[in-house]
């Protein structure tokens, strides 16, 4: 597959969110405010991108070969986990706003399923070589950046009308993110 379609099959007909429902607390808890779902889109592409090409070497260079791929959870956790540590200890030095914005969140970037799935997709799953790996981290993330922003507009835009109460909120939320499901599948079968 060239990387063209890699790129075009990870930001829409495999979206992390709206296709394999991965990463939702922070989806639906972050993507109230365009900013900080910006923020946090930024955050785990970084994250995912660099915690999955170094989960792609360690599996390929270390755990296959020595025939430990039976640690991959735990080394992929690790690699993800030393990896928001890092993005975290910079927010909050840099823009110590942000870092309050982002709140609790943050940290849980740690345990969202997306990081975690993407490397393992990336390593077994796809059977993806290093350049394939890379694009598909950096737009399966791009894809989540993407659609937490697009969510927080909509959401935005919702604040402005009058909906009913038994529908506000997380009611409302989860409406939306389905009807954005549903757009996004209209995407399968081009590539």
């Amino acid at each position: 597959m060239n990387l063209i379609g890699i790129a075009f099959g990870a930001i829409f007909v495999s979206n992390v969110v709206l296709a394999q429902f991965y990463g939702l607390c922070s989806f639906l808890g972050v993507s109230k405010k365009r900013g900080p779902a910006l923020s946090m889109g930024a955050a785990v592409t970084l994250v995912i991108t660099l915690s999955a090409i170094i989960s792609w070497v360690i599996d390929y260079y270390i755990l296959v070969p020595f025939d430990l791929r039976y640690l991959n959870t735990i080394v992929f956790i690790l690699v993800i986990a030393a990896f928001v540590q890092l993005v975290e200890m910079t927010i909050k030095r840099f823009s110590p706003p942000l870092y309050q914005s982002l709140g609790v969140y943050l940290p849980l970037i740690t345990t969202n399923c997306a990081v975690l799935g993407v490397a393992i997709d990336a390593t077994q799953q796809l059977s993806y070589n290093f350049v394939e790996t890379a694009t598909y981290a950096f737009f399966i993330s791009v894809g989540y950046a993407f659609v937490i922003y697009l969510f927080s507009a909509i959401r935005e835009e919702m604040d402005a009308y009058d909906v009913p109460r038994n529908y506000q909120g997380l009611g409302v939320g989860l409406i939306t993110a389905f009807i954005l499901a549903m757009a996004f599948s209209g995407f399968v079968g081009v590539v």
